[in-house]
């Protein structure tokens, strides 16, 4: 089945769950050591696999080729949640963490996790192993999180620099924006475009089916839909740039990735 496939096809408001190997899941808030010390899947009944807008699942779904060129895969750490759930963190947060909840937590009006349109992620290798990235704690430094954090010149903590922007150039050519205050973060632009989500609204949502057949051809057309959009955040550095356009048309997909971000060491 292709629905996804085709854009006029597109529900891009309905809610899918994302299924494939190359996507994993190991939730923050799933347990009772993240920074609110309690488990708030369990207390709100959250689902446990990936829930999203067809639009943003369709767009990850384009990156498996490229996952698959490199051995590796995305394990999600935050995906969905229920506007309860962000308005219940925004109240609580500064009694459970010591800190505003403005400083790295939406209102739940502000909230794009809430629509159903953004994640939190990592690259994993084949055996679902994190590669060397920054820290994504706001505990140990929470100016490791900003996208454009230097690191120091050891070999070390410029691969972990070089992992980074990996990911951010993966997202970006899929159209998936990233944002200024944390490198791990993504979603689709225009937020407002978006409702709320509650939890009555995932009842209905099922699998989204991946086409292996016809999935190069959604990349391009994608980065074709995007490269002159403006994305929030910093994101523009090579979106409108005509020649790296021209290259992704001549060399594909994996070579195209490799080539803005270099090789994975």
């Amino acid at each position: 089945m292709a629905m996804w496939m085709a854009k006029n096809n597109m529900n891009e408001n309905k809610l899918v769950i994302l299924e494939h190997e190359r996507f994993a899941t190991q939730f923050y808030y799933n347990s009772e050591t993240n920074i609110m010390g309690e488990n708030l899947f369990k207390k709100f009944n959250l689902p446990q696999y990936a829930v999203m807008r067809e639009n943003l699942a369709a767009r990850l779904y384009s990156l498996v080729p490229v996952l698959e060129h490199f051995h590796l895969k995305i394990l999600f750490k935050d995906v969905l949640r229920f506007y309860e759930v962000q308005q219940y963190l925004f109240e609580h947060w500064k009694e459970k963490t010591g800190q505003e909840p403005g400083e790295s937590l939406a209102k739940v009006e502000n909230s794009p996790h809430a629509r159903g349109i953004a994640f939190d992620c990592v690259l994993t290798d084949e055996n679902g192993i994190v590669i060397p990235l920054p820290s994504s704690s706001i505990r140990i430094n929470p100016e490791q999180r900003k996208p454009d954090y230097e690191f120091e010149n050891t070999p070390e903590e410029k691969r972990k620099e070089r992992n980074r922007n990996f990911l951010r150039h993966l997202m970006l050519s899929a159209g998936i924006s990233p944002i200024n205050k944390e490198w791990f973060h993504f979603q689709l632009p225009n937020m407002h475009c978006y409702p709320l989500i509650s939890a009555d609204d995932v009842r209905n949502a099922d699998v989204l089916p991946y086409d292996e057949g016809k999935v190069h051809f959604l990349y391009y057309d994608i980065f074709h839909e995007y490269q002159n959009d403006v994305f929030e955040g910093k994101t523009s550095f090579w979106i409108d740039n005509e020649d790296y356009f021209n290259q992704f048309e001549k060399i594909g997909v994996q070579e195209f990735i490799w080539k803005l971000s270099g090789r994975l060491k």
